[in-house]
């Protein structure tokens, strides 16, 4: 009896240690594949002067008027003033919107002689909200939207601001780390993780998850209720683990490597329900250990109750008129 308990428990010993072997193989072989080391600067091509910026633009442009399934109000658009000015101004909106997001913000910056340019985050604006076009989106697709759009409004402007809100939160995020010609980024409620409940290691494994998983479309089973008509209806899981590779891309790269924009401001919403403001309180710690002085926060007071989505006017229970002013006055100063 004693002998087949030793070998019963041997056996499970044996079974627990090759389980635990070919886990930790997945582990590895998932990490390499879905790295978030592989998201690094790319070779700065800025437009040397107002002209090349404006042909730049109309190339983007063109690609975009010959996709029929786009939707038009989700075109990326320039506001000009018609030559390179003092201040030149990157509006970049969330995942599952579009620039249709910046509608009323977007004249307040021009009204203020900013060039301002709003562009289309990859995979998004296609006029069917009930679309699967997410799943397509890579971390290093965000990536090469943000430094295009860099390199474009360098001729737009003797000084650059960059702002994204939620995903194009993250890709500010990834500007800040990588971009020195940019002179301010704002990174407004940025969606490192899918719930603040998620600190970076639980956030890092629903990242693997997401991205290994067969995708599934959030509309399946809890469609957004009430949806703007610029507005898909849900996420894809795969789209939302590539977010999060390109954020703790950034994440990850700041605990060695100081961030090269000249300045960053961080705005907060403390009863932001979408992401986790640990995580980036965190990457702000990362960012100042590192070097960074010029790094400001701000953080909306949760007794204001605002939504995630503190910018698009068309969202049901905004407040532009208690964000707006606080962020015209935090960005432009």
């Amino acid at each position: 009896m004693q002998r087949q308990t030793t070998r019963g428990v041997a056996l499970k010993a044996a079974l627990m240690t090759g389980t635990l072997l070919a886990l930790a193989g997945l582990a590895i072989k998932v990490s390499s594949r879905f790295s978030t080391k592989d998201q690094a600067a790319l070779p700065i091509d800025p437009a040397t002067d107002y002209e090349m910026a404006l042909a730049r633009f109309a190339q983007v442009q063109a690609q975009e008027e010959a996709d029929a399934s786009l939707n038009p109000v989700c075109h990326s658009k320039l506001l000009t003033h018609g030559r390179k000015v003092e201040r030149a101004i990157i509006l970049m909106h969330g995942m599952t919107n579009c620039p249709q997001q910046y509608v009323e913000l977007a004249p307040l910056f021009y009204e203020r002689g900013y060039n301002v340019l709003i562009p289309l985050m990859p995979c998004n604006g296609l006029a069917d909200p009930n679309t699967d076009a997410l799943k397509q989106v890579t971390a290093t697709e965000l990536r090469d939207c943000s430094a295009t759009m860099v390199n474009i409004a360098q001729g737009l402007g003797d000084h650059v601001t960059f702002i994204g809100i939620s995903v194009g939160g993250v890709m500010a995020a990834w500007v800040a780390q990588n971009r020195a010609d940019v002179n301010k980024v704002v990174l407004i409620a940025p969606s490192f993780t899918v719930s603040p409940l998620l600190g970076v290691f639980l956030g890092k494994l629903v990242m693997y998850l997401f991205l290994i998983m067969p995708n599934i479309m959030t509309q399946w089973f809890k469609p957004f209720e009430g949806g703007l008509g610029h507005n898909y209806r849900g996420f894809a899981t795969r789209g939302l683990g590539q977010m999060m590779r390109l954020g703790f891309s950034v994440y990850d790269a700041a605990r060695t490597t100081k961030a090269s924009a000249q300045s960053v401001l961080v705005i907060t919403n403390a009863a932001d329900p979408a992401v986790s403001n640990n995580i980036t309180r965190q990457l702000v710690v990362r960012w100042q250990a590192g070097g960074l002085y010029h790094l400001d926060t701000y953080e909306f007071d949760a007794k204001y109750k605002l939504i995630h989505d503190i910018i698009d006017p068309d969202q049901r229970y905004q407040q532009t008129a208690l964000v707006y002013p606080v962020l015209l006055d935090q960005i432009t100063r």
